[in-house]
């Protein structure tokens, strides 16, 4: 399945982890696509099986991108000069002599959830026990709509977005009040993930999420718990009741952010809304997904957008920012982050030097 594409000195990102790399259904309209992940073109497509596999982008000849090419029986033929290379990323076809020798990397895929999950680190130590598990997208329980977006950021900063919910106030305005900031506010976390749980209590929703919630302008209590995964998956889970007890109701929503470098100053951002279908109907979920998907373009992105630009290459936590208590998630899992990848850089490292002990032996 291709060999380890971490060296000691690439220490930018998580590399033995699962990101997505895109939605199957994406390979429902055209044979193949290609993305650019952790700084690597990756090519999508579908084998003879028509299982979904992922290969390197740039034909090994004269590094034409292969999605300028064609898919033949299962292999993906160079729109160049005609060279195949199949799900293992061998060369199998060559009009020109032989094949021996010529490859592309090849990226171990799942596909969980509709989503395509790549592990872009060593094929060696692939662990399916880390690989993305959200019951809120299980479509036989949940009315589930997907999106996507691309940021003119650094993926973390997406994250940091996220994780501190406090700007819903400020920069959604259609979509909290003033309940958002003044809420209580809870993180827990463990070695690979972050919890904070934000609490708004006898709160009246803005009419947009009044009608996605049903409550009307009835008083009610709305929690919002954020889980992150490393290095970049979150989950924003969304319940709302009402403060009078005497009522039995409860409602709410799911919405899913994952957050994959494309290069360290850009990233691909998908994004899935689901709500529960025996609560909420389909034009409901529709409209839901309608507004966080105008959230995002008009206001997410364009602000974090301008906030990378005004950073420009630097690291912010370097430039050292002023933290506020609303900032504890977001360092908590950078801190995390920082942590897995100089942990796996000192495992690669101490890799090599172990090679190249046991080669210099070899030669006494």
């Amino acid at each position: 399945m291709g060999k380890s594409r971490q060296s000691a000195g690439n220490s930018l990102f998580l590399r033995n982890a699962w990101y997505a790399g895109g939605f199957a259904e994406e390979l429902d309209t055209q044979p193949m696509f290609s993305r650019k992940i952790l700084g690597e073109s990756v090519l999508f497509y579908r084998d003879r099986n028509g299982t979904p596999a992922a290969i390197g982008n740039l034909c090994p000849h004269r590094f034409a991108p292969l999605d300028r090419g064609t898919v033949v029986d299962g292999q993906v033929r160079c729109g160049y000069h005609g060279l195949g290379f199949d799900r293992t990323g061998k060369c199998v076809h060559n009009p020109h002599g032989k094949t021996a020798g010529l490859a592309v990397a090849a990226y171990p895929l799942a596909v969980r959830h509709g989503i395509l999950w790549l592990w872009m680190g060593d094929a060696g130590k692939v662990d399916y026990d880390l690989l993305p598990r959200f019951p809120s997208l299980e479509e036989d329980r949940f009315h589930v709509r997907r999106g996507y977006l691309h940021g003119e950021a650094n993926y973390q900063l997406m994250s940091d977005n996220i994780l501190d919910l406090s700007h819903i106030e400020f920069l959604h305005p259609a979509l909290g009040t003033d309940a958002v900031s003044r809420a209580k506010v809870e993180t827990t976390h463990d070695e690979r993930t972050v919890t904070t749980t934000r609490r708004m209590l006898d709160e009246v929703l803005p009419p947009t999420l009044a009608k996605v919630y049903k409550s009307g302008e009835e008083r009610v209590n709305r929690t919002m718990e954020v889980v992150w995964s490393a290095p970049s998956n979150m989950l924003l889970a969304i319940t709302v009741e009402p403060v009078d007890e005497a009522q039995n109701w409860t409602t709410g929503a799911q919405s899913l952010h994952l957050f994959t470098p494309e290069t360290d100053t850009s990233a691909h951002y998908f994004y899935l809304a689901s709500l529960d279908r025996e609560v909420q109907d389909a034009h409901t979920a529709d409209a839901f997904a309608a507004a966080l998907k105008r959230a995002f373009i008009e206001e997410d992105k364009a602000m974090i957008d301008a906030q990378a630009k005004a950073i420009g290459h630097a690291e912010i936590m370097d430039l050292k920012p002023a933290l506020l208590p609303i900032d504890k998630a977001a360092v908590l899992a950078r801190r995390k982050l920082q942590k897995l990848i100089a942990d796996e850089v000192a495992g690669v490292a101490a890799n090599s030097s172990q090679s190249v002990s046991t080669m210099a032996e070899g030669t006494v």
